[in-house]
């Protein structure tokens, strides 16, 4: 099973749903040990971040990137690039496990 993510609003409603690459259990493996907020993306529970958080996660699926293996590579970039979406005040990203 993949993980879900959605950008949502203050409520919960969503914005909008990830639609790249899957993001599998492998995904969440690629989390650095002192990761602030990535390591704390799993398969089997949800994880919401707020505004701040997202800047935080965002630069550390760059660094995640830089040393990952080249088949985990479009996962981290489609991510990073629906994460961008994720702006304002009163907007979350909710990732979604099993």
């Amino acid at each position: 099973m993949a993980i879900d993510v959605e950008i949502q609003d203050e409520n919960g409603a969503s914005i909008a749903r990830y639609d790249g690459p899957p993001l599998g259990h492998q995904f969440t493996k690629l989390a650095p040990a002192a990761s602030a907020c990535f390591r704390f993306i799993l398969p089997w529970a949800d994880a919401t971040f707020n505004e701040e958080q997202i800047k935080v996660l965002k630069d550390e699926l760059h660094d995640a990137a830089r040393n990952c293996p080249p088949e985990r590579l479009a996962e981290l970039k489609a991510l990073s690039s629906f994460l961008g979406r994720a702006t304002g005040a009163h907007v979350y990203v909710k990732f979604i496990g099993d």
